[in-house]
């Protein structure tokens, strides 16, 4: 994503690209090209808009800057950070430093919901689509038969408005009062905040299907939960397709975004079967998982990058 944040601005004015605007595909110095369908819309659209005008100018401002962190693994970005500091992507750019992944600070003691100290280890799949996002009520009750269809457990955190505005209805008025006490039977549902830090370590979680938001995706890395991917909107879908280029999970692409057509409870059910059923992709979740942590304890990845840049600044300043 931050290839793209950081040409975008050269993207939109070059005639070499013009004709990737009409097609299916945006086309990034040295890198494999990006769907148009992965892109925000508002991105592609002739007019200015706030977020297209946020990007662009950026993205320019990047250039002055005297370094970039990332937070993510160095090994699972390797192309795009080589690109980045090869000046192929952009010239004038400064050192790009994946300093990730960054372990979780618990500043303060959360405690997991009680009611997975019950469940059997990695029978669980935690439901999640950020604070951010809200599903329509139709899609919320279609992914709850969904869940119940799967027979596995679930911890499912149910948003009915956009961003963090809150709406104050009650669980009960969005997902219907049959849904209500069918979810019951196996899993839990809240409408509001949880610590996901804590369900996503607990060691009856097993799943995690997401929106794929950054945040979400280096949280299920560092605690070795596989994902099934159900990108929203924004950077989320160029974030799924690495969680399925990495090995963390998988990525249903005909599962629509930001409200289009209806994923059904059947293909729901039975997707979530697939994914807790696969121990290929749980085994490579925990292989992410000590790639993460042998980062900072043998001093590679974040702990490496971190050194270098503490090197650079004291050299500046000498």
């Amino acid at each position: 994503m931050l290839t793209l944040f950081v040409s975008f601005h050269t993207l939109a004015g070059s005639k070499a690209n013009a004709n990737s605007y009409e097609m299916d595909y945006i086309k990034i110095p040295t890198l494999e090209p990006i769907p148009r369908s992965w892109i925000p819309p508002s991105l592609l659209q002739d007019t200015n808009n706030l977020l297209k005008t946020y990007i662009i100018e950026n993205g320019k401002s990047m250039t002055k800057s005297d370094g970039i962190l990332v937070n993510t693994l160095e090994s699972i970005e390797q192309s795009s950070l080589l690109a980045l500091n090869g000046g192929k992507v952009i010239e004038g750019l400064p050192l790009v430093t994946a300093i990730g992944l960054l372990p979780p600070l618990y500043f303060e003691d959360h405690q997991p919901l009680a009611w997975l100290d019950d469940q059997p280890a990695g029978s669980v799949v935690y439901v999640s689509f950020g604070s951010r996002t809200a599903i329509t009520r139709e899609q919320l009750r279609e992914l709850g038969n969904g869940l119940l269809g799967s027979g596995c457990g679930f911890v499912w955190v149910v948003k009915d408005k956009k961003v963090d505005r809150e709406d104050g209805k009650e669980l009960v008025d969005v997902i219907g009062d049959e849904l209500m006490e069918r979810v019951k039977e196996k899993g839990m549902v809240v409408k509001h905040w949880v610590n996901q830090e804590s369900i996503l370590k607990h060691p009856a979680v097993g799943g995690f299907l997401s929106h794929c938001g950054w945040n979400s995706v280096t949280e299920a890395m560092w605690h070795g939960v596989h994902v099934l991917a159900w990108p929203q909107h924004g950077d989320q879908k160029i974030n799924a397709d690495l969680v399925e280029r990495i090995g963390l999970g998988t990525w249903e692409k005909s599962w629509s975004w930001g409200g289009g057509e209806i994923v059904m409870r059947e293909q729901i059910a039975e997707k979530i079967k697939e994914v807790m059923g696969n121990k290929l992709l749980r085994s490579q979740a925990m292989r992410i998982r000590e790639e993460a942590r042998n980062g900072i304890e043998l001093g590679r990845g974040s702990k490496k990058g971190l050194t270098e840049l503490i090197k650079m600044l004291k050299k500046e300043r000498s």
